[in-house]
This record gives structure tokens, C-alpha cells and sequence, in this order.
């Protein structure tokens, strides 16, 4: 039977048949207490015979509907794929219910005896009446009931043409249209409130996950500010011991130079520690912001691949590790620097987790894709925690937070890259056996196309040439340390705390450059600062906007000027290029006072 009912979901539907199921007993019990009752009073006024043939159908088929319903509900939970046999086993038995008492009318209809007539009136307008409230989760059952017990009675008085009668007849068709009408009602009002309960059910259900899934990030994100401030502290601490240091050979009679450069090649190792921590953190954010732009082109794979064996061949030969990386001839369309983010992320995780044995990095062809493989001998993963891993902060067997196994955001990174270049990233894995990532991307084989040369390819830093520089930061150790380097650099510096103290300094002085923090004092930023001065000065001052804002909202807020964006910690080459390409795009008709 097709449901016949305007309701589209599965589990609402069902959820009615089982309400019929569930409100059977009141029924069964009417029919055998009205069925004794009838014998009772009937017994002298009507053939016995057709009486006793009649409440014996009843009776039986009330015990066969019994049975029915208890093997049904033994089973328990029904599937969706039941409901339709269950709902038209029960409305089967319903319309012969219905048949049975609707031969009431014909069986026992006395002209002469008035009170049998309008007794058998009242009971199937019981009876009817009585039903709604079983009946009504499915409105065809209780219509196919109601009108097999009532219009049989209604028919006969009409045909017997008596005033009297045919008044009877009105009354039984109107009591039936009352409760067809009322049954239907009753039908959308308890389909409303079923579908009301599974939504809030459903909702119950997304709120506790939602709220594991909170007290689970926070847990985890505690566990990872723990190490977080940890790996900060390791190098922050070393710093301090080689300053220390650098401050005691000054002091020494004779400074040896060999010293001081183990003393700044040691500084600038804490430096890359601590500033490595920050990256990763940071590529989180900015793919989080979603300011990361794709640039896709053509390129050799295979250059990629190189990178990368000088990246990690040395490290997995420490291991005792064999690092087999298979030579490739394809040019994948996609962005190469994010590809190569991908790959070294997950080579990285395979040097860390394995032990003995061999990683391997290749690519094959796949009828319209690429897969890019690295495959290792490592220590695997649960099939359980396939979804897991690709969480911030997770890491599988490494519940301590040894820093020496990162900070559990590798893979975060890769699933959001992948993501955002349009590629699949697939896992197979064997706990205690090894992993193979798969980075699968779209691939059409098409001539490769020569890549445009970009600015950053032809533009070489010169020479400052004295040109002066606007320098705006509310810390003043960095302010002081950035003045230093441009001086050193041969810029002239004007130092600025905030966006009051930059706007008096052109009176001294009109920048051709500026650099700023983005977070300053009094709720201003490094863009409020840029829009002044080039008000003030009344030309587009180049600028520079350097942060250290890592959450996607002050990310967003940077890219969205348009300006040059650096991030703290900054590494120094970077700087000097990025200042010497905005120096060298002056407009020649500007001129340092």
C-alpha cells in the first residue's frame, strides 16, 4: 500500500502506523464489551441465530487483531521498508471490523420495533464516534471503517421511507460526517506533533553534539595552549641565556668574533623556532579567513618533488629511513606552493611516525586525475580515528604533547588546502603497518604554457638611497628595534607610537614609505594610519602593514585593504625585499625633503 497520507517523511509516516498499533487495545475491549451487551439486549428481539453468528465474528476477529498486534509489537523496532505491509495488514482487518458491524443495519434492522432501530443507531454511532481517537493517526483507515459500519444502517432506513427513519438516516450520515471531519483534524494535529517531536529530538541531538563537540575543542585547545606555550617558552627562555651571553663576551677584554657569530647563529635558531610555531598557527588562520588566494598554472611536478627530497632526505637518513621518491613527467594545473605545503605536511608527519622502514612519494595517472601518494611504513592508524586526524590540535599517540611530535595542525592545514585547491584528499591505513595519503587532483593533459613573469621574479631590493620611512608601532622595544634596522638599512626612520604622533611628524618629514603595526593603541590600526598620512601628504604613500593578529577575523581585516601584509615574527629578508620593491615603484616625481 502506498501512503496514501500528504506527508513526505519516512519516519513520520511510520511513527502514525505505529500509533495505530499502540492504540489497539482500546478498541478490542469496545468491541467485546458492546458486543456482549448487544446479545445481552437483543436476545428477545431479534433471531438468535443471525445474533449469535454475528457477535461469534466478532469475537474472533477481535482475537485475530489481538494476536496481530502483539506478534507486532514483540518484534520491537520496525524498519522504514514495513510500513507499508504493516499499514495494510491493519487497515485489512479494519474494513472487515467495519464490515461486521455495519451488518448490523441490514441483519437486525425491526421497522415494527422502534427501540432495536434506534438501538442499533446509537452503537454504530458509538462505535464510529468511539474510533476517532484510535483510528485517526491514519484518516483512511478510520474512513473506510466509519463508512462500512454506518452508511449499510443509513441506507436501509432511507429505503424503509418512513419520516421517522429517514430522520434516523440524516442524523447517522451527519454524526458520520462530524467524525470524518473531526478525524481528520485530529489526524493533522497528531502528524504535527510527531513531526514536532523529532525535530526537537533532532535538535537535542545537534545541541549535545554540539556541546561535546565544544567541550572537546576546548579540551583540546587547553592541551595545546599547554604545549603551545611551552614550545614559546623553550625558545624565549634560550634567547634569554644568549643574550646573556652576547652581553658577557661584550664585557670581555677582547670580543673573539668566532664567539659572537656561534652566539647569533644560536639566537637566530631560537628565533626560527619560536617563528615556525607562529606559521603554523597563522596558515591556520588565513585559511580559516579564507584570504588565501589560488593561483593555478601549469608546472612540473617534478620540481616539486625535487624540493622536496632536499627538504626531508637528509632527515629521514638520520632515521635510518630509505626516502624513495619516483621520478615524474606530469605538469598538474594547480598552485604549486600550496601543493608543495600539502605534500611537505604529510611527509613530514611520515618522517615523524616512522620508524624503520621506507616512505615513499609518487604520482600516477587516474583516467581524469592525479593521484600524489606518499606512502610509509610507519605506525598506521585506527580506523577509528580516520575523521579525528584531520582535527586541530589531534594527534594519534601522542596524548603527552611531546613537542617533538608538532602541535597536531598538519593535517588540519591539509584537509583545509585541499579544500581550497579542489582536490580529494583520500587515507588508507593499517594500525601498526604503515599510511598512504592520497592527494588526488583534476588533470587534462594540454600543452604546458610558459608561466608570465611576475613582479617579484624581476625585482631585485637597491639601494635605499635615504629615502625616509615612516615607522609606526604602540610597542616601543620594536619600535626602537625597527628604527635601529632601517638605520642600519640606510633609511631615514621616523618613529611613531600612534596615529596623533605619526600625523605630527610630517611636519618634519613626508615619508616616501610607510610601515605600521596593524593593531595600535586607542582602537586604531596600521590601515587608519596609511589613510591619514596619504590625506595629510596628499598622495598614496606606499605602505606596509605588518601583524600579529593570527585569528581569521584581524587576517581578514589586513587582506581586505589592499595593502602589502607581513606577519610577526618577521623574517628580515622578507622585510628588506618588500621594502626595497615598494621603494623602487616610487613615482619619480617624488623626492625625500
Amino acid at each position: 500500500m502506498t501512503n496514501l497520507l500528504p506527508i513526505k517523511d519516512p519516519a513520520v509516516y511510520r511513527e502514525l502506523v505505529n500509533t495505530l498499533y499502540r492504540q489497539s487495545p482500546p478498541i478490542f475491549l469496545g468491541n467485546i464489551a458492546v458486543a456482549g451487551l448487544s446479545v445481552f439486549l437483543l436476545w428477545d428481539e431479534v433471531a438468535r441465530g443471525n445474533l449469535l453468528g454475528w457477535a461469534a465474528a466478532v469475537y474472533l476477529l477481535t482475537v485475530l487483531r489481538v494476536a496481530l498486534v502483539w506478534k507486532d509489537r514483540r518484534r520491537g523496532p520496525h524498519r522504514l521498508e514495513d510500513t507499508s505491509r504493516r499499514c495494510r495488514q491493519y487497515v485489512f482487518w479494519v474494513a472487515v471490523s467495519g464490515c461486521l458491524w455495519g451488518a448490523m443495519g441490514p441483519l437486525f434492522f425491526a421497522p415494527e420495533n422502534t427501540i432495536v432501530t434506534v438501538y442499533l443507531g446509537i452503537v454504530l454511532a458509538g462505535m464510529t464516534g468511539g474510533s476517532v481517537a484510535s483510528l485517526s493517526a491514519f484518516w483512511p483507515a478510520y474512513y473506510l471503517y466509519a463508512l462500512l459500519t454506518v452508511l449499510p444502517f443509513a441506507l436501509r432506513a432511507f429505503a424503509h421511507g418512513t419520516p421517522l427513519f429517514s430522520v434516523l438516516g440524516v442524523l447517522s450520515l451527519f454524526l458520520l460526517g462530524v467524525n470524518l471531519a473531526y478525524c481528520r483534524v485530529m489526524q493533522r494535529t497528531l502528524s504535527d506533533a510527531i513531526r514536532l517531536r523529532f525535530e526537537n529530538a533532532a535538535l537535542v541531538r545537534q545541541l549535545t553534539q554540539e556541546k561535546d563537540r565544544a567541550e572537546q575543542a576546548n579540551h583540546s585547545k587547553s592541551q595545546f595552549l599547554a604545549a603551545a606555550s611551552h614550545d614559546l617558552r623553550q625558545p624565549a627562555h634560550a634567547l634569554g641565556l644568549y643574550i646573556e651571553s652576547m652581553r658577557m663576551a661584550a664585557q670581555a677584554p677582547k670580543i673573539e668574533r668566532a664567539a659572537i657569530e656561534t652566539l647569533a647563529e644560536r639566537l637566530q635558531s631560537a628565533l626560527t623556532s619560536m617563528s615556525q610555531l607562529l606559521d603554523v598557527l597563522l596558515d591556520v588562520s588565513r585559511l580559516d579567513a579564507g584570504v588565501i588566494q589560488v593561483e593555478r598554472r601549469r608546472f612540473r611536478l617534478q620540481d616539486t618533488f625535487d624540493t622536496l627530497a632536499n627538504q626531508y632526505t637528509q632527515a629521514a637518513a638520520a632515521k635510518g629511513l630509505e626516502l624513495k621518491i619516483r621520478r615524474t613527467d606530469v605538469r598538474p594545473d594547480t598552485d604549486p606552493i600550496l601543493l608543495q605545503n600539502m605534500l611537505s605536511n604529510l611527509l613530514s608527519n611520515a618522517v615523524r611516525y616512522t620508524a624503520h622502514g621506507k616512505i615513499l612519494l609518487a604520482c600516477r595517472r587516474r583516467h581524469d586525475a592525479l593521484d600524489i601518494c606518499v606512502l610509509d611504513t610507519g605506525i598506521g592508524i585506527a580506523e577509528d580515528q580516520f575523521d579525528r586526524i584531520f582535527q586541530e590540535f589531534y594527534q594519534v599517540e601522542n596524548i603527552v604533547r611531546d613537542r617533538e611530535h608538532g602541535l597536531g595542525l598538519g593535517l588540519a592545514i591539509v584537509k583545509r588546502t585541499a579544500a581550497l585547491i579542489g582536490a580529494e584528499l583520500r587515507l588508507r591505513s593499517v594500525h601498526g603497518k604503515g599510511s598512504c595519503f592520497t592527494v588526488s587532483l583534476p588533470h587534462r593533459d594540454e600543452p604546458a604554457r610558459a608561466p608570465l613573469p611576475s613582479a617579484q621574479m624581476t625585482l631585485r631590493p637597491q639601494a635605499a638611497g635615504q629615502h625616509t620611512v615612516l615607522v609606526v608601532d604602540d610597542d616601543k622595544q620594536v619600535l626602537d628595534g625597527m628604527a635601529v634596522l632601517l638605520a642600519s638599512w640606510g633609511y631615514a626612520a621616523i618613529a611613531a607610537r600612534s596615529l596623533e604622533h605619526a600625523l605630527r611628524a610630517l611636519d618634519d618629514a613626508t615619508p616616501q614609505l610607510i610601515v605600521t603595526d596593524f593593531r595600535l593603541a586607542a582602537e586604531a590600526t596600521g590601515i587608519d594610519v596609511v589613510h591619514a598620512v596619504r590625506q595629510a601628504v596628499g598622495w598614496d604613500v606606499p605602505a606596509l602593514i605588518i601583524t600579529g593578529d593570527t585569528s581569521p577575523q584581524g587576517i581578514s581585516a589586513a587582506n581586505a585593504s589592499g595593502l602589502k601584509v607581513l606577519h610577526k615574527p618577521l623574517d628580515i629578508a622578507t622585510l628588506k625585499e618588500a621594502m626595497a620593491i615598494e621603494v623602487l615603484h616610487l613615482p619619480s616625481r617624488i623626492s625625500p625633503r
